[in-house]
């Protein structure tokens, strides 16, 4: 029989491990802002990190099995669970649905609740799970203010436990980048709150965007390697000319593809249309200068690739829903 190894995916435990008795090879996992939990025995080494941002809760999971173990997921509360499976797989025995295979690049939204479930791992095998939680309630009230989640918001969500969405949908660039914005913050208290909030709601949203497109014509459309490695350029184009105002024919001539192929495929594959993900960026990078540097914001927006009449300072308090001279300020 192999043993079994609690995988807590939410929890109120307040007894999370001290910074100095995690090993030196996984310290520079950590995030600041979070609690940690550390467990390891000759079987497993499984370090769990959680940051509570107001509703949100957000986990990273990594899991190194030695042995051949079952892990048991479980919340101590009834939760929707914005799922990313960044790297390994494996086949979860979810109470009430049977078997659900989470493979590797793929993103789920699960309705939990407090039942244990099972994901047996080989010897060897390795797992980073990612997830963002919230109260089941939250998400209309969230609807409200972001209206790009209003569809998702609608949806009949079941007594059962499980996935609400109907298939898997792909874990993109922009998602990864988001997450990656995530697992290197290395801010803490306001500043760590108020960018990880922003990061939480945007991919929250690029979820919905897919969750939107199933079913329509050009949800299942397939793109040869070839468009593949030019979105990948797409979107290192864009942030290497962040400092530049955004301009979706110019990307597309030193490409060398048409604008419109390009605009369609970034949206159906990325669900962020070019514009919105140039500006996600901006302000992404305009957060980092705030936070580490003393430009103003008139040299922030120079810098961003804005113009004197754009109103820097309304468009980036509007994204993070708080004021330039709170988080200037804030220490």
């Amino acid at each position: 029989m192999q043993p079994e190894k609690r995988l807590l995916i939410e929890t109120d435990n307040p007894n999370f491990t001290p910074f100095e008795k995690i090993p030196l090879e996984f310290r520079n996992l950590i995030i600041p802002a979070a609690a940690v939990f550390y467990n390891h025995d000759d079987e497993y080494d499984m370090i769990c990190q959680n940051i509570r941002i107001k509703e949100f809760s957000i986990w990273m999971h990594e899991v190194f099995a030695m042995e051949n173990i079952i892990l048991a997921p479980q919340s101590e509360r009834e939760i929707l669970a914005l799922h990313f499976m960044a790297s390994g797989e494996t086949t979860a025995e979810i109470l009430d649905r049977g078997p659900y295979k989470m493979a590797g690049k793929e993103m789920n939204l699960f309705k939990l609740g407090t039942e244990k479930h099972k994901a047996p791992m080989k010897r060897g095998d390795t797992m980073f799970s990612f997830h963002i939680n919230m109260l089941p309630a939250t998400l209309p009230k969230l609807a409200e203010i972001h209206p790009e989640l209003q569809q998702l918001a609608a949806k009949e969500i079941t007594t059962s436990i499980g996935p609400i969405n109907t298939k898997p949908y792909q874990i993109n660039l922009a998602c990864y980048r988001l997450i990656n914005e995530i697992c290197q913050c290395r801010y803490l208290e306001m500043h760590a709150d108020v960018f990880l909030y922003r990061c939480c709601i945007d991919l929250f949203i690029n979820f919905a965007h897919q969750d939107n497109a199933t079913g329509k014509a050009n949800a299942t459309k397939e793109y040869a390697q070839e468009m593949h490695d030019i979105l990948k350029e797409a979107l290192d184009y864009i942030e290497e000319s962040i400092g530049e105002e955004f301009s979706m024919a110019k990307m597309a001539y030193l490409l060398d593809v048409n604008a419109q192929q390009l605009r369609d495929a970034f949206e159906n594959i990325y669900f962020i249309t070019p514009e919105a993900y140039a500006f996600q960026r901006k302000m992404i990078h305009g957060y980092h200068l705030t936070v580490g540097t003393k430009a103003t914001p008139e040299e922030i927006a120079l810098d961003l690739g804005f113009k004197v009449n754009d109103n820097f300072t309304q468009l980036f308090e509007s994204y993070f829903n708080c004021s330039f001279i709170a988080i200037r300020n804030a220490q």
